[in-house]
């Protein structure tokens, strides 16, 4: 008589502290995250998790004002001028007392309104699936929300928007709207690209792969976004077969980065990282293409800097260092239009 097997303890913040400290060296946060995550613990218990895009999302991807992304929006909005970019509002740039989150004086305040306005705007010209009307941003978090042609908008969605068309470029027959394709994203941050992704393709699963404590925020927080969806919640588990039929059921899933190797091999169709890499040594770097290969059957977009010097990593990363293996097809790699210190590619993986 077959028994079942027991079922997996799910994790909380603790628990997956506590595994990801046991995993083998390849997968625990190199010395740079290592110093960050202790940063962002503190930043969680002081503020629980009512303010995290205001704290430990300024090191996710949501940045003040950076000279590359402001030239990089400004000489693309140049080129079609919008005077009602100046008209956006930012009902929030300073928490009162909040001097520990994230904030803006009034002078940075008006430049990063009109970065975001102008971003929506550039986003605007080619949106075919009309994703600036259809999204807005989350209240969830407390973002710096930009008030702009009657909608709530913020860097991360347009970032987040930017990177979707990026990445479904050239979407073949096999690769529709309708088909319910499979994302992982290694490094997700909270979550913001698998939000849009959800709501773009309504039939899609998400597989986030992360390090804690941005594992937790970003379980936290899509579940909350999206209580009615089927979820795999971060465990700890040895072996697939003991977990196959919840993950492969579920349409959000959380892994720890070890547990990629239980997976079976062309999980999924479209493999995402966006500006994690860098932030490893050289021999995660070659790891985690590895994992990539193995896993997808599709498309890997990435999004990494041109040139990253990760000084305590013993790291440095350019453009043309990344092991991208010799099998996989480019089907583009370009300097980033708005990251201009960026680039982003696309490659077909089969």
């Amino acid at each position: 008589m077959r028994t079942a097997s027991p079922t997996p303890a799910l994790l909380d913040l603790e628990g997956m502290l506590e595994v990801i400290g046991k995993a083998p060296a390849i997968y625990r946060p190199a010395r740079f995250w290592a110093d960050l995550n202790q940063v962002h613990l503190q930043q969680l218990s002081r503020d629980a998790f009512d303010h995290f895009k205001r704290t430990v999302n300024t090191r996710y991807f949501n940045w003040g004002i950076l000279t590359h992304q402001w030239l990089g929006v400004t000489l693309r909005w140049l080129t079609r001028p919008v005077p009602e970019v100046f008209q956006a509002e930012f009902p929030s740039p300073r928490l009162p007392g909040g001097d520990h989150v994230g904030s803006f004086d009034p002078a940075s305040a008006w430049l990063y309104k009109t970065f975001v306005a102008m971003y929506a705007e550039i986003l605007s010209w080619e949106d075919p699936e009309g994703l600036l009307g259809r999204l807005q941003e989350p209240d969830l978090g407390n973002p710096f929300l930009i008030r702009y042609r009657g909608r709530g908008i913020s860097q991360d969605l347009c970032n987040s928007i930017h990177e979707f068309y990026s990445m479904m470029a050239g979407e073949t027959p096999l690769v529709t709207p309708s088909r319910g394709l499979h994302f992982a994203e290694l490094g997700a941050g909270y979550g913001r690209l698998a939000y849009a992704v959800l709501a773009a393709r309504p039939t899609a699963s998400y597989c986030i792969i992360d390090i804690p404590p941005a594992l937790y925020v970003s379980q936290r927080y899509l579940t909350s976004l999206y209580p009615d969806i089927s979820v795999f919640l971060a465990r700890q588990f040895d072996s697939y077969e003991s977990v196959r039929e919840e993950f492969e059921s579920a349409r959000l899933k959380f892994l720890l980065p070890h547990q990629l190797e239980l997976l079976p091999p062309k999980q999924f169709d479209y493999f995402i990282n966006i500006s994690t890499l860098h932030e490893m040594t050289s021999a995660q770097v070659e790891n985690y293409f590895r994992q990539m290969g193995r896993l997808c059957r599709g498309r890997v977009y990435t999004k990494q800097w041109r040139v990253s010097r990760t000084r305590v990593n013993g790291c440095t990363l350019r453009e043309g260092d990344y092991p991208v293996p010799r099998s996989w097809k480019t089907v583009f790699h370009r300097r980033h239009p708005i990251q201009r210190m960026f680039f982003e590619a696309l490659y077909a993986v089969g």
